[in-house]
């Protein structure tokens, strides 16, 4: 299986952000390295395909092996779903601070990416997260999903995806046969 230096940047909605690109770029370029070391170990497995805790997890070591300093799962007040106004115990997926920027993520995963609308409906309720961490919380917020595609058609559905408008920023990395997509929807 062919793995490492797929890294790539496959949709930026506005390149005016280059401090946010800059940051994630660096963080997914140490992403990528990490999962090449993972499927080195574990041949036939991506770090995605566990659960969503394992997923964050080994995105926060992706933040510390670029130099930020992550925190993943911990306990946070968010507003509640039904009325912003209430305040209830809950936990944030991924938070990391870069020095000049910190970000704030709620990722939700997919084990097979079978339709642009599946893959929607999951970005939705990711961004549904996000809308209830506090926005004091970070300078950016963001949800993403997260799906690994083994097929050529599975790749090709997520490629389109890409493209839509609910998304700001995409990237690919590991290996290119089965690459994992990463699809972000900044908070504004």
């Amino acid at each position: 299986m062919e793995v490492g230096l797929s890294y790539e940047c496959i949709r930026i909605a506005d390149a005016r952000r280059t401090g946010i690109l800059s940051d994630w770029e660096a963080w997914l370029r140490r992403a990528d390295q990490l999962y090449e070391r993972f499927t080195d170990r574990l041949e036939g497995d991506s770090p995605f395909d566990y659960h969503e805790v394992a997923s964050v997890g080994f995105l926060s070591n992706a933040a510390a092996m670029a130099g930020y300093l992550p925190m993943n799962e911990y306990d946070v007040f968010k507003r509640g779903r039904s009325d912003k106004r209430t305040k209830v115990p809950g936990r944030a997926d991924l938070w990391f601070d870069t020095g000049p920027r910190c970000y704030s993520f709620e990722f939700k995963r997919t084990r097979r990416p079978a339709t642009i609308g599946y893959l929607g409906q999951r970005l939705e309720q990711a961004f549904s997260d996000v809308n209830c961490v506090a926005r004091d919380e970070s300078h950016y917020a963001a949800a993403c999903l997260l799906t690994v595609a083994r097929d050529p058609a599975r790749i090709e559905t997520c490629r389109h995806f890409a493209a839509s408008e609910m998304i700001d920023v995409a990237y690919t990395i590991g290996p290119r046969s089965e690459p994992a997509f990463l699809f972000f929807r900044l908070r504004t």
